[in-house]
């Protein structure tokens, strides 16, 4: 059971007064920790949990991800898709985080594959299989230390 905990028993001790309190420490006998997130392999590739099973893609495939709600689409260079049942959040941390930029509350792309960026408001990039991704505002700053970064 995770969420039980063990409280010692200790006999009352008729000495103590009517009136006054007892206190004691609960302390779990065990934690939980939640499973390690997948790691890369030394294939290059990331295990993916969809509604099917698993599947392992390399991550120099990945074009870009999109949110949508709790689960993520992975969008590839050769135009298909994986719906994975992680957040996109979730998906970031199992990727190598100077690969990948967010450019939205709701899109991650693979610096890798970016063909051109336009500037603008906040701008949006065209990627190498001619999708095209808005880049919010608010994200503009951090995509562009990112590529900078990047791309040296």
């Amino acid at each position: 059971m995770l969420n039980a905990i063990s409280i010692p028993l200790h006999p009352f001790d008729s000495s103590e007064s009517k009136g006054q309190a007892r206190s004691f420490s609960i302390v779990p006998e065990r934690t939980y920790e939640p499973p390690a997130m997948p790691v890369i392999g030394k294939s290059g590739k990331i295990v993916l949990p969809t509604m099917e099973g698993f599947c392992f893609e390399k991550v120099k495939h990945i074009a870009y991800l999109e949110a949508n709600g709790n689960y993520t689409a992975l969008h590839f260079i050769d135009k298909r898709q994986i719906l994975v049942c992680k957040t996109l959040r979730e998906v970031e941390q199992m990727l190598p985080e100077r690969a990948f930029a967010r450019i939205h509350r709701s899109h991650t792309i693979h610096l890798k594959h970016i063909k051109r960026y336009v500037r603008g408001k906040g701008g949006h990039v065209v990627l190498q299989n001619g999708v095209t991704l808005v880049v919010s505002a608010g994200q503009r700053e951090l995509f562009l230390d990112t590529m900078r970064t990047y791309f040296g």
